[in-house]
């Protein structure tokens, strides 16, 4: 837990966040570290507010072959959405892959280790190249509701 205090905010995360705030998209944390640390994390940076659900890697089933797929259905449930309506950020090819399994959409966003090609080499990725150019993305591109 104790790195869940001293790791630093990725620069553009809180814009993110604001952003989703701002134009009515929920956000749910998902991740393969357990829900206390993400949620120790969240509180030490004051930015568990602006998140809901925070779902980690205690939630798998067992058996599961595919966790990340599995947490990642639960925050579509808990959230309360159809997958169709969720978009998972992340920086990894794995990241890509759940999201297409789980049958949402998916943004990459470029780290320093990390190829635009690699990560749009997913069905249906997008690749922004920094956190801040997302949340200016969406900032402009509002919600759609089904009718």
């Amino acid at each position: 837990m104790g790195a869940a205090i001293t790791a630093a905010p990725t620069p553009g995360a809180l814009e993110v966040l604001q952003a989703c705030q701002a134009s009515g998209r929920p956000v749910a944390v998902v991740g393969d570290t357990c829900s206390a640390a993400m949620e120790t994390y969240l509180d030490a940076h004051r930015l568990r507010h602006l998140v809901g659900p925070v779902i980690g890697r205690e939630r798998r089933p067992i058996s599961s072959e595919m966790p990340g797929v599995d947490l990642v259905r639960q925050a579509v449930k808990v959230l309360g959405v159809e997958p169709s309506n969720c978009t998972l950020v992340g920086r990894s090819f794995m990241g890509m892959y759940v999201a297409a399994q789980a049958g949402i959409q998916a943004i990459g966003v470029v780290s320093k280790n990390g190829s635009r090609k690699h990560l749009a080499g997913v069905h249906g990725s997008v690749v922004v190249s920094t956190l801040p150019q997302l949340a200016d993305a969406l900032t402009t591109v509002s919600v759609t509701t089904p009718p």
